[in-house]
């Protein structure tokens, strides 16, 4: 026989070689069975049993004495499930390939409820807040204070006789006669705040941090030293 001739069967050898299933492949399919896993299958498999068919057809004890672990009633159940199985295949009521005959169809989402908006000019201009200004507000508008009481707190005063005691202490001079005033920085200090000779400002500050700087002028006017 020619060497020519022999190579068509050799190509067709190869070819039906590649044409059967890997491993992975015969796991996937067996473990489609109910209650058979990837270990399972691979045993299964290893046995001979790589098919819906031979599995189907096998007997129940010879299936239980080839797989390790496997009881005389498990094979009973596997070749049932299997049996089933194939059924449905066959049927067409099962595609193992991933394409199931019987799919759903997928219901529609339902579409979003739609409102009628207002445009954003009319809506920016509901939102527009007007302040509501009292008549004590209105006054101390009037006076140049807009932040506060129209009086000093008392953690003004403090800060104040503390601040200027801290500058008499440093060489600033007194403004008022030291022959009549309290002895000490701090009752020179407060002297001079009675005394309304103190040329500084009271700055409050806004949650926002807007601060406004007033006269310590206009806030004595309204503040009870005594």
């Amino acid at each position: 026989m020619s060497e020519g001739s022999e190579q068509p069967k050799k190509e067709e050898n190869e070819a039906d070689e590649s044409d059967e299933p890997t491993l992975e492949e015969v796991v996937a399919l067996l473990t489609n069975i109910p209650g058979v896993g990837p270990k399972t299958a691979e045993k299964l498999a290893a046995a001979g049993f790589d098919t819906l068919e031979k599995v189907v057809k096998a007997d129940k004890e010879v299936l239980a004495a080839a797989v390790a672990g496997l009881s005389v009633a498990k094979a009973e159940a596997t070749i049932a499930d299997a049996a089933d199985l194939l059924e449905k295949v066959k049927s067409g009521a099962i595609d193992l390939t991933g394409k199931s005959k019987s799919k759903r169809k997928k219901a529609p989402e339902p579409e979003p409820d739609r409102h009628e908006l207002e445009p954003i000019a009319a809506v920016a201009k509901a939102e527009e807040r007007k302040r509501l200004m009292t008549g004590y507000e209105e006054e101390k508008s009037a006076m140049g204070i807009p932040v506060g009481p129209k009086w000093l707190t008392k953690f003004e005063k403090a800060r104040i006789i503390g601040a200027r005691a801290l500058q008499i202490s440093m060489g600033a001079p007194v403004l008022i006669d030291m022959k009549t005033a309290p002895k000490g920085r701090f009752g020179f200090a407060e002297a001079e705040l009675k005394a309304g000779v103190l040329p500084m400002t009271v700055r409050r500050t806004l949650p926002t941090g807007e601060s406004h700087d007033i006269p310590l002028s206009i806030l004595l006017k309204h503040t009870r030293l005594d």
